[in-house]
């Protein structure tokens, strides 16, 4: 009997231990997170631009207050910013940096909205939700921010025409800081086998692209996307643009020649006709010889004429 009291005794210890810790670990019901994205990034938005911060739990009579902080990732404690409370016309905002008081607004819905936003500003945002009970809550945000993405261009390295294929090499640049960029080729009107292949669509993420395209399809195009978390923009290009075909290029030239004919023979013509009139008006003239001592009188053409007297 002793021998099974000294085994359970040490068991039933343990199990003790572990119910405490487990009763430990689990929140306070005075005080509970609903959302902690502190190792994601629940917002994300580009340099320069504004974000609004909007919380889940609805406003209701039992909230007494709703207190913002700011966790910077420069800084080592989070900053408090403003406290919220319903039925006030104006919140109460703590000191601020002078650079930052204008960035900062509250909506009367309790959001914070953060506009002109610098990479300084990126971090943890909690909003500390206070009831009557004395219970709280808190809602987190976290807000990473990134560089826009300029205008992307297409280079055309090299491109051929054979045997009704167009073989090209390109390239999607971007001027400027081009870190943390995702590239992507897509195309529009041309066979999916080349997507199936990997040449073309989402699995191909490359600056650099070579590939032998159909000059059949004629109207098709390729685009390139430029893309981070938070921005993109694309730059598109035309088949006809790459690769001409050659029956395009010489039903140019057959037209071009056709109007060059036309405009030729149009200015022919013209000069002809004033040519001559220009020599009949000079007939109609006769020429005054004083040596004679005749009088000669115009001769008009028509059905009647005028001779020497």
């Amino acid at each position: 009997m002793d021998c099974l009291c000294s085994r359970w005794f040490p068991t039933q210890t343990l199990m003790l231990q572990i119910s405490l810790v487990l009763v430990l670990a689990l929140p306070s019901p005075d005080s509970q997170t609903i959302k902690d994205p502190s190792s994601s990034c629940t917002l994300k938005r580009i340099l320069g631009g504004s974000v609004q911060l909007r919380l889940n739990s609805s406003l209701g009579p039992n909230i007494r207050e709703i207190e913002w902080n700011w966790d910077s990732e420069d800084d080592e404690k989070p900053q408090l910013l403003v406290s919220w409370k319903p039925n006030t016309p104006n919140p109460d905002w703590y000191d601020l940096e002078e650079k930052h008081k204008h960035r900062f607004n509250v909506t009367e819905t309790a959001f914070l909205s953060i506009r002109n936003l610098t990479l300084e500003m990126s971090g943890l945002y909690t909003a500390k939700i206070k009831f009557h009970s004395g219970k709280s809550q808190e809602e987190v945000f976290r807000l990473c921010l990134y560089e826009p993405i300029p205008h992307p261009q297409i280079q055309i390295y090299s491109s051929s025409n054979t045997s009704g294929w167009c073989n090209v090499s390109l390239e999607c640049g971007t001027p400027g800081n081009t870190g943390n960029l995702t590239v992507t080729w897509l195309s529009q009107g041309l066979p999916r086998e080349l997507e199936q292949r990997g040449t073309l669509g989402p699995a191909r993420s490359s600056r650099n692209l070579s590939l032998s395209l159909p000059l059949s399809h004629f109207n098709s195009r390729l685009t390139c996307v430029v893309s981070n978390p938070a921005d993109e923009k694309n730059a598109t290009l035309h088949l006809e643009d790459i690769c001409p075909q050659r029956g395009s290029l010489q039903s140019k030239w057959l037209w071009r020649g056709i109007l060059l004919v036309v405009l030729t023979v149009s200015l022919v013509a013209g000069v002809w006709i004033w040519m001559r009139k220009k020599m009949q008006t000079g007939r109609g003239r006769w020429v005054h010889s004083p040596a004679s001592g005749a009088r000669l009188s115009s001769y008009s053409p028509g059905p009647s004429h005028s001779g020497i007297r």
